[in-house]
């Protein structure tokens, strides 16, 4: 595995990207790293700043000329990584806001150089949980989380909605030769799930690391629209229950 992708997705994170970016810098990974950061229509200065980052980092800009979602940046930026790689390359997707600890990439990459294809930063095994997460959504994430499990169970998997994964190059290559367009379809942050659900049938083994989530690193406010996306967990669900999910 002689690289690791890092996928950014960056919507309006002038306040959290520098700080991220040099975080980057002085990782120290067993791989190379090569980022490739998706700026969703920011209003914001993200895109400047990525800018003036591209000769201190290996660094693929993708630029959306309007706000396109993160359905679409997911997409954009999984579509490049698997163009850019080769089959024993790992792709990982983190969050802009810093609150994706770079501190546990290292034991992520060894899983994937160890035989696993999918490896999840989970707050729910030993080692991981929520810090500074307000109460109500912490318990609404647990839930969400606990109701997906069911319906959609994933073995080594207990994070299904967490952004901060690894894969082998080699599953998300096998993912959008199979799926293509239609890789991802959902239209919130379900779009999240959607990817686990479509790259496991390729999957060898699945693992996880702890993760603290400290939502206190961040600076702004979420960009989910939470009833949107727990609507679409709701139709996934229902599609499963009648026998209709395609996952």
């Amino acid at each position: 595995m002689p690289n690791a992708y890092i996928i950014i997705p960056a919507y309006n994170e002038e306040g959290n990207l520098p700080l991220l970016l040099d975080d980057l810098i002085s990782l120290q990974l067993p791989v190379s790293k090569k980022i490739v950061l998706v700026d969703d229509g920011s209003r914001d200065k993200t895109l400047d700043i990525a800018r003036q980052y591209q000769g201190k980092i290996d660094m693929e800009i993708i630029i959306h000329e309007v706000n396109a979602g993160i359905p679409k940046t997911f997409y954009d930026g999984l579509k490049k990584a698997s163009e850019l790689a080769e089959e024993d390359d790992a792709i990982f997707i983190i969050e802009g806001d810093c609150t994706s600890d770079l501190n546990i990439m290292p034991q992520m990459i060894d899983m994937i150089r160890g035989g696993s294809d999918i490896v999840v930063a989970s707050r729910y095994i030993k080692g991981g949980k929520y810090k500074n997460f307000p109460f109500i959504r912490t318990l609404g994430s647990g839930i969400v989380n606990i109701v997906l499990k069911i319906f959609f169970k994933t073995n080594g998997v207990t994070d299904y909605t967490i952004f901060y994964r690894g894969y082998s190059a080699r599953i998300i290559k096998k993912a959008f030769e199979k799926y293509q367009e239609g890789f991802i379809t959902q239209k919130s942050f379900a779009a999240n799930l959607e990817v686990l659900l479509k790259v496991r049938e390729f999957s060898n083994r699945n693992s996880e690391v702890p993760l603290v989530y400290d939502y206190g690193l961040k600076k702004g406010k979420s960009k989910m629209k939470l009833f949107k996306t727990l609507g679409e967990y709701r139709s996934l669900i229902l599609k499963r229950i009648v026998g209709r999910s395609l996952w």
